[in-house]
């Protein structure tokens, strides 16, 4: 079957003319085939050739617009967006999601459209920044240090410690005090650092401050004499309490951090 290319009646291929308004199919069909193959100047609206490149009237440049829709693999038809198989071959559509799928700013990776971070690099798909907790896991243990992040930390679970060992001291549990102090102290805030190395670093600085300060805090409790028998029947205890200090920051931030954060968000809550 043919279409009248004048009166737009379906004919049979074996008739030459259109027995509606008799036009002849065969120029008819001709001409359909050169008004499918016309290229038209954007500017100006006149015909072109198929070559050229710019219009002979008014000069302007010819752009020809691709197609850039979703096309079926096996017989080439246009796909709406979100298909899963071709309307008109049955095929499934394996690249569904092309129309909703956009570039990672930072790798280039084609990544789904309803996504906030590249499943390739990690970056944010809005601000092509990494995610910062990401990129100090990743890096080496001198790239995971940031001093900034431990001051406070430290100066708090200092004040928890010192205050510990005093009552410690005051109920008798004589050196014992500062090792049960650094053990609750650097346990508790060791897991709220944001890395291992970090908290590391944490738990050195608050042992071995509460060490430095073992013998003042028993003068302070007791006074002179006995930080005196003290200092000589015990002796110092600063590298226990550093070691001490370190290895439980490391443990409490490594191995607790979910635990020990997830029972501080119950208490907030019970607030």
């Amino acid at each position: 079957m043919v279409k009248c290319g004048n009166c737009g009646l379906d004919v049979s291929d074996d008739l030459e003319n259109c027995p509606n308004c008799g036009s002849s199919l065969v120029k008819s069909e001709e001409i359909n085939e050169v008004a499918d193959t016309e290229i038209v100047c954007g500017n100006c609206g006149a015909q072109l050739k198929e070559n050229e490149s710019f219009c002979p009237s008014c000069g302007s440049e010819v752009k020809i617009e691709e197609d850039d829709s979703l096309k079926c693999e096996s017989c080439g038809s246009n796909l709406p967006e979100n298909t899963l198989f071709c309307p008109t071959c049955g095929t499934k559509v394996e690249n569904v999601q092309k129309a909703n799928k956009k570039n990672c700013p930072n790798c280039g990776a084609e990544i789904e459209d309803d996504i906030t971070f590249c499943d390739k690099c990690g970056a944010n798909v809005f601000t092509g920044e990494k995610n910062k907790q990401e990129l100090v896991t990743a890096g080496s243990f001198a790239e995971k240090i940031n001093l900034s992040t431990i001051i406070k930390p430290s100066i708090v679970a200092l004040i928890v410690a010192l205050i510990l060992s005093v009552i410690g001291l005051l109920i008798g549990f004589s050196w014992f005090s500062f090792v049960i102090a650094i053990i609750l102290s650097v346990g508790f805030f060791g897991a709220a650092i944001d890395n291992e190395a970090n908290a590391i670093i944490f738990g050195l600085i608050v042992g071995l401050i509460l060490g430095l300060l073992e013998n003042p805090l028993v003068e302070f409790t007791y006074g002179a004499f006995v930080a005196g028998f003290y200092e000589g029947f015990f002796g110092g205890h600063l590298i226990l309490i550093v070691i001490l200090g370190a290895v439980m920051a490391y443990v409490s931030n490594k191995y607790l951090k979910e635990s020990i954060l997830g029972l501080t968000d119950n208490f907030k809550g019970m607030l």
